[in-house]
């Protein structure tokens, strides 16, 4: 028996050798694959917003001095109180934002006017011993006024501070630096001066020298000029990117031009400064 268990078991291992690649080879090790990472969506434009707004200037420098007007004498002014701007905002943080903005200022047309207070030359037509028909020199009474206007834009720089969010409303402080460009345009001693067509037999008739009237004497500038205001406000989220605004600003010029009617003269003052109450909306882009 123990000489013959060496030849057993060497015997065993020859039968068996054939057996075990075939086992290896039917089974296939685990094969791991990394998971892939879940997909985050990346913000474009996060922080930035768009927002416009218009406002009503309830104090302006466009306070009129009128004289007493008679049977032929007027006054008349066009004045546009209104404001608007938009721009383009980022958020910094929850409390602090900044905004590039260009606007419309407040308008304003005025002149007053004089009947028949002026004399406009011109000629007329007239029959000579020959019966010929020539032109001879005449004049006319003639309306006379003076005439105004201003306009104004601006390109501002603003920045905010948001004091928080209770019950839905953010109050905010802010203010801005700019430029804003200014015109006026002046005309004393206008004359209008209006023709008359000759009668049937081609005699008569007024002829203007200037058949666009006299423009009187006339100046205008038109001026970038260093702006700041500061004001105040509160907003109120509406939806998740969309707030609404009302706000109070103090807008100023104190280098720009522009024309007031004193008291029948039309004067030329320096500082430019407006109140105004503003509504606006505000769009996140997010």
């Amino acid at each position: 028996m123990t000489s013959k268990s060496p030849v057993a078991l060497a015997l065993a291992a020859v039968v068996l050798m054939p057996l075990t690649p075939a086992l290896g080879a039917d089974y296939d090790p685990p094969v791991y694959v990394d998971q892939a990472p879940d997909y985050v969506p990346v913000e474009v434009g996060s922080g930035w917003y768009l927002r416009g707004d218009v406002g009503y200037a309830f104090s302006h420098p466009f306070e009129h001095e009128e004289i007493a007007t008679g049977p032929l004498t007027s006054f008349t002014q066009d004045s546009s109180l209104f404001t608007g701007s938009i721009g383009m905002g980022y958020h910094f943080n929850d409390y602090l934002r900044g905004e590039l903005n260009a606007g419309i200022l407040p308008t304003n047309e005025f002149g007053d006017q004089q009947k028949l207070a002026a004399t406009c030359d011109g000629s007329t037509l007239t029959k000579n011993l020959l019966g010929e028909i020539i032109t001879v020199p005449a004049s006319q009474k003639c309306d006379l006024s003076n005439n105004a206007s201003n306009k104004g834009y601006s390109i501002m720089a603003n920045g905010y501070v948001d004091l928080g969010t209770y019950v839905g409303i953010t109050p905010y402080l802010g203010g801005g630096l700019g430029l804003a460009y200014n015109k006026y345009y002046r005309s004393i001693g206008a004359r209008d001066c209006k023709e008359v067509p000759a009668n049937p037999s081609g005699t008569g008739g007024f002829i203007c020298d200037d058949p666009a009237g006299y423009e009187g004497a006339t100046d205008s500038q038109a001026k970038f000029n260093l702006a700041y205001s500061i004001g105040a406000g509160l907003s109120y989220r509406v939806t998740k990117n969309v707030s609404v605004d009302l706000g109070y600003e103090y807008f100023s010029v104190p280098n720009a031009k522009y024309v007031a009617y004193d008291d029948g003269a039309l004067n030329i003052h320096k500082g430019i400064d407006y109140q105004t109450v503003k509504v606006g909306l505000r769009y996140d882009l997010w």
